[in-house]
């Protein structure tokens, strides 16, 4: 199925979960990110819960410092 990943097209196996496409993505460590779903941010303890569904849209974003 495909989903959007930061406006990035990505096909997925239908029934993927949101920790499933992070692992896949290279995230383990969810310090420091915001991660939304169709503009609704999830928390951290909702990751494994969250099932993805075609056409959902992933925003991943890191916080960085600076002055």
């Amino acid at each position: 199925m495909n989903i959007l990943v930061n406006d990035e097209s990505k096909n997925v196996p239908a029934g993927s979960s949101l920790r499933s496409l992070l692992v896949e993505l290279g995230m383990i460590e969810f310090n420091g990110w915001a991660i939304a779903v169709n503009n609704e941010v999830v928390p951290v303890d909702a990751i494994d819960d969250l099932t993805l569904s075609p056409n959902d849209q992933i925003m991943l974003v890191q916080a960085t410092q600076g002055g």
